[in-house]
C-alpha cells in the first residue's frame, strides 16, 4: 500500500514566495496560468502524436514556436511525469524528459512574458527529483516559447540539486509550519 503523500510540498509552492507573483494582480496571474495550461495540453498532443486541438489566435504563436523546437527531433522518454522526494517531502512534475546525443534532458515549457528568477531553482528541484528516481539527467532546459511563433529560447541551468535544497531550507524556516 502506498503511503500518503498529501503532506508533500509542491516545487511551485516552495518557490512562490520568491517569484514576485504575489505583487501582480491575481486575475492577471490566473489568466496567464490558464493560458499556459492550454498551451501545455496542446504541446502534449503534439508530442504524443495526437495532434493539435484547441489552438486559437491567442496561442497559435506559442504552438508554432513549440513545433519548431519539437521538429528538430528529440526522442521522448517521459511526458508530464511526477516525482516524489520522500526524504525532504516535496514533489514536482516535469513537462518532459527527452534523449539528447549527450544524455537525458529535463525540459520545462514556459510561456511567460520574460524569464523568471526562480527557473534555476525549479530546474534544480526537478534534477534532484529525477536523479533520486534513478534517471541519469545531463541537462536541465527551460523552453521559453515565443508568442510570435519564432524559435523558442532555450535556457540551460546547471544539472545539480544544491540550489533548490538551499531554497527549500529557507522556505521551511520562514514559511512552512509542519502540523504537530
Amino acid at each position: 500500500m502506498e503511503k500518503s503523500r498529501d503532506k508533500y510540498m509542491r516545487v511551485t509552492s516552495v518557490l512562490y514566495p520568491f517569484s514576485g507573483l504575489q505583487h501582480i494582480d491575481s486575475d492577471v496571474v490566473a489568466y496567464a496560468a490558464a493560458r499556459g495550461t492550454r498551451i501545455h495540453k496542446i504541446c502534449e498532443g503534439i508530442m504524443s502524436g495526437i495532434g493539435e486541438f484547441g489552438v486559437d489566435d491567442e496561442i497559435i504563436g506559442y504552438i508554432e514556436s513549440f513545433k519548431k523546437w519539437w521538429g528538430d527531433g528529440r526522442p521522448l522518454v517521459a511526458m508530464e511525469r511526477r516525482f516524489w522526494c520522500d526524504e525532504d517531502k516535496f514533489t514536482g512534475q516535469v513537462d518532459m524528459i527527452v534523449e539528447t546525443p549527450s544524455g537525458l534532458a529535463i525540459v520545462d515549457i514556459k510561456t511567460s512574458y520574460r524569464p523568471s528568477k526562480t527557473w534555476p531553482a525549479q530546474g534544480s528541484a526537478y534534477y534532484h527529483l529525477a536523479t533520486k528516481a534513478g534517471l541519469d539527467i545531463k541537462h536541465v532546459w527551460f523552453l521559453h516559447l515565443n508568442k510570435h511563433g519564432k524559435y523558442p529560447k532555450v535556457y540551460e541551468y546547471p544539472a545539480e540539486s544544491s540550489f533548490f535544497l538551499a531554497v527549500l531550507r529557507v522556505f521551511k524556516h520562514f514559511f512552512y509550519k509542519e502540523a504537530a
